[in-house]
């Protein structure tokens, strides 16, 4: 197949529906793993009489906030003090846990809002449904893939290993993260560029706004392409949350800047566990352990502008949105992503099960005229994250984290490689666009 022939396949599809049992693997497959989990995770084990964690995990935090906000007391979800008696109350949470732990409310109020309905439910219900809903958001995330890159059709004995093995993403369902949802707008935002609708992946996009430092990489890189629409679609979402939040939740929203303005702190003092950290931040933070942090910012600093100068790399070349190389310069936004933020937990590498799909399924050519070659280094890269139960035991016996050194390789790899028929894949665009 020429490049001009796979261009052409991957962006318009064959016009056919998946194949006999895709749509059942998709659905049922995060559904059989999240009830693997509801019935051996110790997250999910009612009958502990102290626990070390709470039960769902870190989910608690959104169950609490969606309750204080739900009762006569929503002036104080960021009152620590209160919350935290909270969330180790028996009468409120049904269990006991250990009280050297606790989940500040780190969130803007228009998130919990959202969560409200939750909080209709006990917190055991509560905990057992966020688990189906991350479950049921997955599946969304299979589909989609399958429905709207018909490449990717041909390796979903990939994408069942990436489900099972990638530890991240079983993290996020054990410890009840959100991350499966981030993955889900991201791949809503990448999709809805690919086809030609910048506003709406806009909008999509403008939801990651709950947590801003994963949205500011693609923000920038967007508005440095000139991408107007795309920018006016997130401006929207993101102005109309914080307004309702700014009117109707006036001193929630002004207590909520002062959680943010005090992060800093927080991350610094109190147990900020470095050895699972995976942004230069941290790996750099663990490294310079007994030194001066002065020289930790330092290199800090110069390590992001390696990184900037790698992402420029990756994403400097003019592509249209339709083009594979775009789907390269997207995964090298999410690995920047993860290097460039403050604060990045295990659990949070679920957003790079993205560029693994994406670039499991690309069809074009690297510079070697070869798509294995390249492929499979980058698979390879993404492979070792299924490990990354073993980075933090690395990282904490030789102040190094793997994970950190293995992203920079990555994005290194997507701003290097350019494609080796520039021409045919211009004019398969040009057809494409035609």
């Amino acid at each position: 197949m020429t490049p001009l022939e796979c261009e052409q396949n991957s962006i318009t599809g064959t016009g056919k529906l998946p194949p006999p049992g895709v749509p059942w693997l998709t659905l049922g497959l995060p559904m059989l793993i999240a009830g693997l989990i509801f019935f051996v995770s110790p997250n999910f084990r009612a009958n502990e009489e102290l626990r070390i964690a709470p039960l769902g995990g870190d989910f608690l935090q959104e169950w609490i906030g969606a309750t204080v906000l739900s009762g006569e007391q929503a002036s104080q979800l960021y009152d620590a003090q209160y919350v935290e008696a909270l969330q180790h109350d028996p009468q409120v949470v049904g269990f006991e846990w250990s009280a050297s732990s606790y989940f500040p409310m780190v969130y803007p109020p228009f998130y919990y809002s959202l969560l409200r309905p939750l909080a209709a439910f006990d917190y055991a219900t509560a905990s057992k449904l966020w688990l189906g809903l991350s479950a049921l958001a997955f599946s969304m995330i299979g589909w989609l893939v399958f429905q709207f890159y018909p490449a990717s059709r041909d390796y979903i004995f990939a994408y069942v290993l990436a489900a099972v093995l990638f530890v991240p993403f079983l993290n996020a369902l054990v410890m009840g993260q959100k991350s499966v949802f981030l993955l889900l707008i991201l791949l809503g935002t990448f999709l809805l560029l690919r086809y030609q609708r910048p506003f709406g992946a806009g909008i999509v996009f403008g939801l990651i706004v709950f947590k801003p430092h994963l949205g500011l990489v693609i923000g920038l890189t967007m508005l440095a392409k000139r991408q107007w629409a795309f920018a006016a679609g997130a401006v929207l979402v993101v102005f109309s949350l914080v307004a309702y939040s700014w009117f109707y939740q006036g001193e929630l929203f002004g207590n909520y800047l002062n959680v943010v303005l005090g992060m800093n702190d927080y991350l610094q003092t109190q147990g900020y566990q470095l050895e699972d950290a995976h942004s230069l931040w941290g790996a750099v933070t663990l490294a310079c352990h007994s030194q001066s942090p002065w020289l930790s910012k330092a290199s800090t600093a110069l390590l992001s502008l390696v990184v900037g100068f790698l992402l420029w790399r990756a994403v400097g070349e003019s592509v249209t949105l339709k083009s594979e190389a775009f789907a390269r310069q997207f995964s090298a936004m999410i690995v920047a992503t993860v290097l460039l933020s403050p604060h990045f937990y295990g659990y949070d590498l679920t957003i790079l099960l993205l560029p693994f799909l994406l670039i499991l399924s690309t069809t074009n050519l690297d510079r070697w005229g070869n798509v294995r070659s390249e492929r499979g280094i980058v698979i390879l890269v993404l492979a070792c994250f299924s490990m990354s139960g073993a980075f933090s035991t690395i990282a904490r016996f030789t102040h190094v984290q793997p994970s950190t050194v293995l992203l920079i390789a990555l994005l290194l790899l997507l701003g290097g490689v350019n494609l080796a028929d520039r021409g045919a894949f211009n004019q398969a665009e040009k057809v494409s666009s035609d």
